[in-house]
């Protein structure tokens, strides 16, 4: 099982949650939006932390062991690991944004990349995000919004709790409010355009966000739900486990690549088999290749933690 060293991303709408809530050594006097827990972008490269591998970056693990890492599952187009899991604080609200699906993209082109995501929410304090355009708004009516500076009254706006998840398809317009820390697992792509900044000055993509934008209302059910299962996708599925002691259950890994966000628990947490086993803490991420075969994770009381796998 490997960990890596976050990369903290400072925003203006970040905050300090990872310190109080995680016990996160932060770099002083910056507001810390972001931690990308498992990345490999141009603008993030995750580190092995842990055991033999401490040091390599994961391009270089994707590259040098492929099926023992991945399994049945494929890296990504650029020979990257295919997946980006972050957690996100946020102290203020984040701009209004949309990501594009993979028509957008076609038409777009250059170095726009799909990008779909979810947020499970890890705490809230009166907090609420901004999900999908309300029913019936047209794209000459957002369009409109935007220029009024009046987007908000266009888009659902939905009160969140701890353990609330929410899947974010492409063309989703969207935003995390105030007060919320949430993890985030998503495709590996930073591809972003803004719809509103909220007078903070920031560039906005006006025409992109309403190319990319999807005007119908979807499901709040997220595709594939069902029991333990939050989330089934073509990029990747995600479920949320919980336990105590030997409650918790064996995560056979099935020759899949698996990772693991720790989400609540006290007392050690075991996860391996054999001599191949580490402690993990809550707030922290452990990927299990899948040359592991069958894992088993020992906890202490309240453990939760999703449980995140590439396809085949």
């Amino acid at each position: 099982p490997l960990k890596f060293d976050p990369i903290y991303k400072e925003k203006i709408w970040g905050g300090r949650s990872l310190e109080t809530l995680f016990g996160r050594a932060l770099p002083a006097g910056v507001k810390i939006g972001e931690s990308w827990e498992l990345a490999d972008l141009a603008e993030g490269v995750s580190c092995v932390a842990n055991g033999p591998l401490a040091g390599m970056s994961l391009t270089q693990l994707t590259a040098d062991y492929g099926q023992k890492l991945l399994g049945r599952a494929k890296p990504g187009e650029d020979g990257r690991f295919p997946l980006l899991l972050k957690l996100l604080d946020a102290n203020d609200i984040l701009s209004m944004q949309v990501h594009p699906d993979a028509d957008a993209v076609a038409a777009i082109g250059g170095d726009s990349a799909l990008k779909i995501e979810c947020w499970y929410a890890l705490a809230s304090d009166d907090g609420y995000i901004y999900k999908g355009v309300k029913p019936g708004v047209t794209a000459e009516q957002f369009r409109s919004g935007i220029a009024s500076d009046c987007v908000a009254d266009l888009v659902r706006r939905i009160d969140v709790s701890a353990g609330d998840f929410h899947y974010l398809p492409a063309g989703t317009v969207h935003a995390l409010g105030p007060g919320v820390l949430v993890a985030e697992v998503q495709t590996p792509s930073d591809t972003t355009y803004r719809v509103s900044d909220w007078g903070r000055g920031r560039d906005i993509q006006v025409d992109r966000s309403i190319q990319c934008i999807h005007y119908e209302v979807a499901s709040d059910t997220p595709p594939g739900a069902s029991g333990n299962t939050l989330l089934v996708t073509e990029f990747f599925s995600v479920e949320k486990f919980a336990g105590a002691g030997d409650d918790c259950p064996i995560l056979a890994s099935d020759s899949r690549c698996t990772a693991l966000m720790i989400v609540a628990g006290s007392g050690p947490i075991s996860i391996g088999q054999g001599q191949f086993s580490i402690q993990a803490t809550p707030g922290e991420t452990v990927l299990l290749p899948a040359s592991l075969g069958e894992v088993t994770l020992v906890a202490g009381v309240d453990c939760e933690f999703l449980r995140i796998t590439l396809p085949e």
